[in-house]
């Protein structure tokens, strides 16, 4: 076990979730935009008679840990059916058919979108002697005619159940039970309370309380362990309901100050040095003589590239330790800390020519970054008020 999983969030980060959650709540979707959205997972497993486990997880589906105890409970009988609702590009169907041969296990992989249900049947791993897909809507009125009810052992429903307003809540779950043998396993995982992906989010995005929408026009909700237990015990008996935890180490909240400045400085030494070095071998190479070219042009990218490699890494270390120390004096991350850094980071790499020229510098490093800010601050808006339009709820 790494030492990243299962950690609990310090203060500083609830402190920075609540920040941001406040904010969301300050800068909702706009009114006359939220119906087009409105429309009406945490890793959990549950059985129909009823027991359910559930965990508030955090990353990718892990199908080969849990392989050995699927293999195990297929061999207890003829047939054994596994169902995937949501199952994408097949990120966990072809793993689970890979590395379970037993003949006796069938897999049923169903998907809301018609191009992730292409996707799967056009794969190399795509057995039909093994496996179906089809389309179908977990939170419909009407069971998939490819599957008969109560025939699945185990159900897979991963990262999907977020993507649901709350009022599809209980059809989903009524006809996950409906399909399930009594005994049969649902396993879960979706999004928990406070993650990275709902502290990140920025303005109009917030459609409810926890409720969603990215940039892709899909919802997205944030459970807490007390919603899961509510919403499939009416169902299901919970066997486990857990959050898993983990670590995540960025640049903006968990990497400490020295690292953020190595990781900038070496970012920026590389993009020096490769740009840097492109443009003099090409410049090296249209001055040398004919037959000499590739060579005069390595000789110039070896002598130069390094030099502006080097010119790049001391501007990037120098711009990341004042944007972190302007960060650390204001207790805010907004634009205001890049432009700072940047206008400061000009300033003193001119000092030596003298107060005018630094100040030049200093003007100019600060207008460069603002102008950066600012594209990204429009675009961010321009996304945010013309978001995508997406399909109407379907009939309930």
């Amino acid at each position: 076990m790494s030492n990243l999983d299962h950690v609990e969030p310090d203060s500083e980060y609830l402190e920075y979730a609540e920040q941001q959650i406040r904010m969301h709540h300050e800068n909702p979707v706009p009114a006359e935009q939220r119906e087009l959205f409105n429309w009406t997972t945490d890793r959990k497993s549950a059985t129909k008679e009823h027991r359910t486990d559930t965990d508030d997880g955090h990353g990718d589906r892990g199908i080969a840990s849990k392989s050995g105890a699927i293999s195990a409970n297929a061999t207890s009988q003829s047939k054994f059916n596994i169902m995937e609702v949501g199952c994408g590009a097949g990120n966990a169907v072809f793993p689970i058919l890979a590395d379970i041969a037993d003949p006796r296990l069938f897999v049923y992989a169903c998907d809301y979108s018609q191009v992730a249900i292409d996707v799967v049947k056009a794969s190399e791993a795509y057995d039909q002697q093994r496996c179906t897909a089809f389309v179908w809507d977990l939170a419909g009125t009407e069971l998939p005619t490819d599957v008969q009810p109560e025939s699945i052992d185990i159900m897979l429903m991963i990262f999907v159940f977020s993507a649901l307003h709350p009022k599809q809540w209980n059809q989903a779950v009524d006809n996950a039970y409906r399909l399930l043998k009594p005994g049969g396993i649902l396993l879960f995982r979706d999004y928990g309370r406070n993650d990275l992906a709902q502290v990140r989010f920025k303005k109009s995005r917030l459609l409810e309380d926890n409720l969603y929408i990215r940039g892709d026009g899909t919802r997205v909700y944030f459970f807490t362990n007390d919603e899961l237990a509510e919403i499939f015990g009416a169902k299901f008996e919970i066997e486990q309901n857990a959050i898993d935890r983990r670590l995540l180490v960025n640049r903006k909240r968990e990497l400490k100050i020295p690292w953020v400045i190595l990781n900038d400085a070496g970012g920026a030494f590389a993009m020096g040095a490769i740009g840097g070095g492109t443009w003099h071998f090409i410049k090296g190479a249209r001055n040398s003589p004919y037959g000499e070219r590739f060579r005069g042009g390595m000789n110039a990218m070896r002598s130069r590239g390094p030099i502006i490699g080097g010119n790049f890494a001391v501007w990037g270390s120098m711009f990341s330790t004042f944007e972190c120390v302007l960060k650390g004096i204001r207790q805010k991350e907004d634009p205001w800390n890049s432009i700072g850094s940047g206008a400061i980071t000009g300033g003193l790499l001119a000092a030596r020519g003298g107060w005018k020229a630094a100040s030049v510098s200093a003007v100019f490093g600060g207008v460069l970054l603002a102008l950066i800010e600012g594209v990204g601050i429009t675009m961010s808006r321009a996304f945010a008020q013309q978001p995508p339009v997406i399909a109407p709820p379907p009939s309930q």
